[in-house]
C-alpha cells in the first residue's frame, strides 16, 4: 500500500510541475493564421495632455477583444448593433499625442504581420495621421517595424503590414499625431482626435490577395470627378483594396471606384501601396459588381485603355500589361487577369488613358477592385562570415604554369549534365539557379596539368573561403596526357547547406606537390577557361528549436526528480 501511495505522490508532483512548465514556457506555437493578440492584456501609456475616452465604448481593452465592428446588423435607427467601438484618445494642442497601446502576447512569437482596424463609428476619419509600431522581447528594447506619417484621409477598412520576422512578446502601437484636428477657438488652440478599432498580430505571412488591406490613392486630371457617398467610401479609391465594410449611418457597402471625365483622354490613375516588398506574378482587375441597366452588363464602364505598372521604389515603373479598348459596356463583366514572370514590387499602378463614352458627352470608368498575388519578399541577411585563406595564399593561374594545360568542358547539376563544351559551359556557369531548393550538388569537369609541379589534389572554394579538397582526381586518357594534362577532374560540391538566398561563386582550385594552391582560372588567347560556377542559393529562414522537444526533455528531468523525491520520502517513512 505504501508503494502505491509513493508512486501516486510522484505522479501528482510530476503533473503539478508540468503545469508550471506550461505556464512559464518562453515560446508558444501558434495555430496557423491565429490572431496572437486576441483577448491578450493591453495597457495604455498617455503623455501629459492626452486623455482616453475610456469605457464602455472607447476603452483600451477594445483593441484586443475581437470586436472589429464589422457587423452588418443595424437597429431601427440605422445604428450598428455593435457598441464596442475601439480605443479613442484626445490631445489639446498641436504637439505630438504620443499615446501608446502596449499588448502583452504572454509568450514570444516570430511576429511578421500586423493588422490595424479603423473604428467605423466616425466613418474612419479618426484613424491616426502619424503612427509607429514597435516589437520587443523583454518590454525594454524595442524594434520599429512600421512607421507611417502624413495620412490625412478617412479610412474605411483595415491596414495590414508585413515585415521580416521579429521574435517578440510585446507589441507597442504609438499614435504620434491625430488625424482629425479641430480648431478650438474657445481655448485658442487645437484638439486632435485619434481612434483605432482593433489590433491583430500574426506570426504567419498572408496568402491570397496581398492588395487587400493596403493603401490605394487616386490621382486625377482636374476634368475628372470621382463619386463618394458621404464618407462611407462606397465609391472611392479605398474600395479597390478594402473588403466590404458597413457604413456607420446606414447599411451600405463599398462596391468600387467610379470616375467621370469631361474628356475622353483625361488622365487618372490608382496607386496601390503594398506596405512592403513582395514577389508578385499576377494582378487581377475586377469589374464593378453591379450594372447600369440591371441586366447583363455587370462590370459597367470597365477601364477602356490603360497601363498596369509595378515599382519597387515608387519612382521607377515597369509596365506589365497594356489594355486597349477593354470597356465592357453592354457585355457581361469579366475579371482581367494579368500574369507575368515573378517580379519584385512594392507598388502597383493602374494608369487610365481613356474612359468610356456614355453618349451624354462624358466618359466613365468603373472598377470593382485591384487584386495582387504573390508572397512577401523576406530580406536576405547579409553574410557576416569573414573570408579566410590558407597561410600560403591562393594564386591565380599564370604563365609559370606553362601553357594551355587546363580545360573546363562540362557542368553537372544533381549528377545530370547541363552543359558540354566551352561555349555551353561559359553560358551555364554564369548562373545556376537553385533558389527553388531543387539543386543538391554541382559538379565541374575538365582536365589540368602543370610542368613545374605535379598535382596533389583538386578542390573548390566558395566566396574566397578556405578551400575544400577531396578525391576529385580522375585518370586522364592518352589524348589529354599528350596535350599536357596530368589528370581529369570531377569536382562535386554539395550546395544543400547554402540556404541564405545569395549568389555564391564556387571556384575550382588545385593543390600542387610543391605546396602551391592555384585557382583554375586560366584565360588567354581569347579562351575563357575559368573553372567556376555562380550559384543562386535558396533562402530558408532560420527557425527556433521546436518547443515540444524542450518540453519533453524538461518533463523527463522533472519526472526523475519527482520520482527521486518520492523515493526519499518513502525511505524516510520506512525508517
Amino acid at each position: 500500500m505504501k508503494k502505491v501511495l509513493v508512486y501516486l505522490l510522484a505522479a501528482v508532483m510530476v503533473l503539478s510541475l508540468v503545469g508550471v512548465l506550461n505556464i512559464a514556457s518562453p515560446l508558444k506555437a501558434a495555430a496557423e493564421s491565429a490572431n496572437l493578440a486576441l483577448n491578450k492584456p493591453v495597457t495604455e501609456e498617455l503623455e501629459e495632455g492626452t486623455s482616453s475616452m475610456g469605457d464602455p465604448y472607447w476603452g483600451i481593452a477594445c483593441l484586443t477583444d475581437g470586436s472589429r465592428f464589422d457587423t452588418t446588423e443595424y437597429d431601427a435607427g440605422n445604428q450598428p448593433v455593435d457598441t464596442r467601438y475601439g480605443w479613442y484618445v484626445i490631445k489639446v494642442g498641436e504637439d505630438p499625442m504620443n499615446a501608446s497601446a502596449v499588448i502583452d502576447l504572454q509568450a514570444a512569437y516570430d511576429v511578421c504581420r500586423i493588422k490595424l482596424y479603423t473604428e467605423y463609428h466616425f466613418l474612419g476619419t479618426k484613424f491616426p495621421n502619424t503612427y509607429d509600431v514597435y516589437l520587443s522581447a523583454d518590454g525594454s528594447s524595442w524594434t520599429k517595424v512600421i512607421s507611417v506619417s502624413g495620412r490625412s484621409d478617412f479610412l474605411t477598412h483595415a491596414l495590414e503590414y508585413e515585415f521580416d520576422k521579429v521574435n517578440a512578446r510585446y507589441v507597442k502601437f504609438t499614435i504620434v499625431k491625430g488625424n482629425d484636428i479641430v480648431d478650438d477657438a474657445e481655448d485658442g488652440g487645437f484638439i486632435q482626435y485619434a481612434g483605432l478599432g482593433e489590433i491583430e498580430v500574426y506570426d504567419t505571412y498572408t496568402s491570397g490577395n496581398i492588395a487587400m488591406f493596403k493603401t490605394a490613392t487616386e490621382t486625377k486630371d482636374p476634368a475628372v470627378n470621382t463619386w463618394v457617398l458621404g464618407n462611407s467610401g462606397q465609391w472611392d479609391d479605398h474600395a479597390v483594396v478594402g473588403p466590404s465594410v458597413p457604413y456607420a449611418f446606414g447599411p451600405y457597402n463599398m462596391t468600387g471606384w467610379i470616375a467621370v471625365a469631361a474628356t475622353e483622354d483625361a488622365e487618372m490613375r490608382l496607386d496601390v501601396d503594398l506596405h512592403g516588398k513582395y514577389k508578385i506574378n499576377k494582378i487581377n482587375l475586377v469589374p464593378m459588381p453591379w450594372s447600369n441597366t440591371g441586366n447583363d452588363d455587370a462590370g459597367w464602364y470597365f477601364p477602356n485603355t490603360y497601363d498596369v505598372l509595378i515599382s519597387v521604389d515608387g519612382s521607377n515603373w515597369t509596365s506589365v500589361y497594356k489594355g486597349e479598348n477593354e470597356s465592357t459596356v453592354g457585355v457581361k463583366g469579366k475579371t482581367r487577369t494579368i500574369e507575368f514572370s515573378e517580379k519584385e514590387a512594392s507598388y502597383v499602378r493602374l494608369a487610365i488613358n481613356k474612359g468610356t463614352a456614355t453618349g451624354n458627352g462624358d466618359f466613365w470608368t468603373g472598377l470593382g477592385g485591384i487584386e495582387v498575388y504573390g508572397a512577401y519578399a523576406v530580406t536576405v541577411p547579409e553574410d557576416t562570415q569573414p573570408a579566410t585563406e590558407p597561410a600560403g595564399g591562393i594564386r591565380d593561374f599564370s604563365t609559370a604554369d606553362n601553357g594551355d594545360l587546363m580545360s573546363y568542358d562540362q557542368i553537372l547539376v544533381n549528377g545530370a549534365e547541363i552543359a558540354n563544351g566551352n561555349d555551353a559551359v561559359i553560358a551555364a556557369k554564369a548562373l545556376v539557379d537553385g533558389s527553388d531548393g531543387s539543386v543538391q550538388t554541382i559538379a565541374m569537369h575538365g582536365w589540368f596539368g602543370n610542368k613545374n609541379a605535379k598535382i596533389e589534389s583538386f578542390g573548390y572554394m566558395i566566396d574566397s573561403k578556405a578551400p575544400v579538397f577531396g578525391d576529385f582526381k580522375v585518370d586522364a586518357e592518352q589524348a589529354v596526357i599528350d596535350a599536357g594534362g596530368e589528370y581529369r577532374y570531377t569536382i562535386t560540391v554539395d550546395v544543400s547547406g547554402l540556404t541564405d538566398g545569395k549568389t555564391h561563386k564556387i571556384q575550382a582550385v588545385v593543390k600542387l606537390e610543391n605546396g602551391d594552391i592555384v585557382k583554375m582560372n586560366r584565360n588567354a588567347d581569347g579562351k575563357d577557361r575559368d573553372a567556376y560556377v555562380n550559384y543562386k542559393a535558396q533562402y530558408v529562414q532560420e527557425t527556433q528549436p521546436a518547443t515540444g522537444d524542450m518540453t519533453v526533455a524538461m518533463f523527463a528531468v522533472v519526472a526523475v526528480l519527482a520520482m527521486g523525491a518520492a523515493v526519499v520520502f518513502a525511505k524516510k517513512r520506512a525508517f
